[in-house]
């Protein structure tokens, strides 16, 4: 007797989750999926640094007394980070330094500072207004749609499939826009992956 509970699975019968990054499959569905799926970001300590060099890039010397991190440490995370392309040398232009070794260190991605992101605000708040009476607009079509499928009578609840419409939606707008050359491809890293990363400052955020 075949168990089929151990049988192979194809690509053609695979599920593929709300977020790619939740799947040990290679799928890049967004931009940001390598960076969870290979763990380049998954220490606490890694957020500590970015927290403390996004606004001044500092040296190891400099993040390890005010981390109250050993220096030898630090200099682990460093070199993990910098591999993972997370962060780069700053060209800064610094005092006379204690050692001609030190390197000063800054994110090696987009940081969106709060005030940056008040500029921002009115634009994305049109753009989102627009994005969401388009969606609305669309409410009734979809409806219909859903019932000419297998959802309805598997008793999938609509309310929960609108957040998979409106996600699978703004994917595939995505995808035209990159694809018309709107937004820029994924750049490839050193280690072979392709990812995008950025962040944006909390409002209050504590200056360390």
């Amino acid at each position: 007797m075949t168990d089929t509970s151990s049988s192979f699975v194809d690509d053609d019968h695979r599920l593929r989750f709300a977020c790619a990054c939740a799947s040990a499959m290679p799928i890049g569905e967004d931009p940001w999926v390598a960076i969870v799926n290979q763990r380049k970001f998954n220490d606490g300590t890694k957020e500590r640094i970015l927290n403390a060099i996004y606004r001044q890039p500092r040296t190891i010397t400099q993040l390890a007394e005010l981390l109250g991190i050993s220096a030898p440490a630090v200099h682990r995370h460093i070199v993990d980070m910098l591999g993972d392309e997370l962060i780069q040398e700053s060209d800064l232009e610094a005092p006379p330094r204690n050692r001609v070794s030190e390197r000063y260190y800054r994110p090696n991605f987009p940081v969106v500072l709060a005030a940056d992101r008040t500029v921002l605000q009115p634009v994305l708040e049109d753009l989102a207004a627009d994005i969401a009476a388009v969606f609305l607009q669309r409410r009734e079509a979809l409806a219909e749609t859903l019932r000419d499928t297998s959802l309805p009578a598997r008793e999938e609840p609509v309310e929960l499939l609108l957040h998979y419409l409106y996600a699978a939606a703004t994917r595939l707008a995505r995808a035209r826009l990159e694809a018309d050359g709107y937004l820029p491809p994924w750049p490839e890293h050193a280690d072979g992956s392709r990812w995008l990363w950025w962040a944006e400052e909390a409002p209050e955020t504590e200056v360390l």
